[in-house]
């Protein structure tokens, strides 16, 4: 039986108001479960978060047991982005807080890297259950040596370990694959969420969905050629996962 459970509640900047909320409302109502905030870099106030913001902070993470994501269509193009670029970086269990979203979705997020997931409201035990579930049964004792020390100064100490070792992990992530390799991966990667969600948002209907991404029709039905997206399963209400197949002209 482990003991505390530590879990870091990534602040996306469009939902941090609905996770405070769940924070304050868990505070004094569980055991053994304590929510921590995890703000998340953004290039300005109000904007959303990098789309590079979990990789960059997934050496933080690594002093939380578990990561709780919160969800929803509107937000679901950042997190496929976001996990993709992340990938094994990002060694925390991963439990999404989903509201409002379609199976595809979620399907799409288990393929990048997301651990689990539940629905939103959810149901306390569950909740707990899931989270001591993707915790595992703890680190031992050696492997925390700030455990005995005072909070403030076990938080400066994992802080100095992580901006000594940060560089060098970073470092090695980008090592493993060439600049421009790289480059055209995450791009690809970017191009091919953003248009299923902008297809997924607007129900198939292709020239609403490049109206809204500023683009021309024709350059909109190119991208999905491109990256082998069909409209049919979003127009079937996503009652399958987006993928490949024959192309035909809109």
């Amino acid at each position: 039986m482990r003991g505390m459970i530590d879990c870091g509640v990534l602040m996306v900047p469009e939902h941090a108001g609905w996770m405070r909320e769940l924070m304050e409302d868990w505070k004094d109502a569980r055991e053994r479960i304590a929510l921590h905030g995890v703000q998340l870099d953004a290039p300005s106030v109000g904007a959303s978060a990098s789309a590079d913001a979990l990789r960059r902070q997934a050496l933080a993470l690594k002093r939380y047991d578990v990561c709780l994501l919160p969800v929803t269509l509107s937000t679901l193009g950042w997190t496929r982005t976001a996990m993709a670029v992340a990938g094994d970086t990002l060694q925390t269990p991963v439990l999404a807080l989903a509201r409002e979203m379609s199976a595809a979705g979620l399907q799409d997020l288990l393929s990048l890297g997301l651990d689990d997931f539940m629905r939103y409201p959810m149901c306390g035990e569950e909740f707990k259950t899931r989270l001591v579930l993707l915790a595992g049964p703890g680190k031992p004792p050696e492997a925390c040596p700030a455990a005995d020390a005072p909070p403030d100064e076990a938080e400066a100490q994992d802080d100095h370990e992580a901006e000594s070792t940060g560089r060098d992990e970073n470092a090695n992530f980008v090592s493993r694959e060439p600049f421009q390799s790289a480059k055209a991966r995450i791009v690809t990667e970017f191009e091919r969420h953003y248009i299923s969600d902008m297809l997924l948002r607007y129900q198939g209907n292709i020239s609403q969905a490049a109206r809204a991404a500023h683009k021309n029709r024709r350059a909109f039905w190119q991208l999905m050629r491109k990256h082998e997206i069909v409209a049919d399963p979003y127009r079937r209400r996503n009652r399958s996962v987006p993928g490949g197949g024959a192309m035909s002209r809109p």
